[in-house]
């Protein structure tokens, strides 16, 4: 996870002092984070998530999603309308689903 936080902050073009003021906690616990010596705690993750609500939770907890909740690529997606679905068999045989 702090690789993933890491990657954020470089981002978001911030310094670990800057992060630590702007969300309310002890520079060394951020240095601590970043270097792998702590893990975050929830404490820290909802300070964080407060302050910086476009960060994916998700994302940085697990890796899983967008680095951010709103991306672009997930708004594309939403305006888009299927046309077709093709299901392919075993057999090499297949059916196109129209909408």
């Amino acid at each position: 996870m702090y690789k993933r936080l890491k990657n954020w902050m470089e981002y978001e073009g911030l310094k670990p002092s800057v992060l630590a003021d702007n969300i309310g906690v002890n520079r060394a616990t951020i240095s601590h984070i970043l270097s792998g010596r702590n893990k975050p705690s929830i404490d820290f993750l909802e300070k964080l998530l407060n302050i910086y609500s476009k960060i994916n939770a998700n994302w940085l907890i697990s890796g899983i999603g967008y680095m951010e909740n709103d991306t672009k690529e997930k708004q594309v997606f939403t305006n888009k309308k299927v046309d077709k679905v093709v299901v392919f068999y075993d057999d090499n045989s297949f059916d196109q689903l129209n909408s």
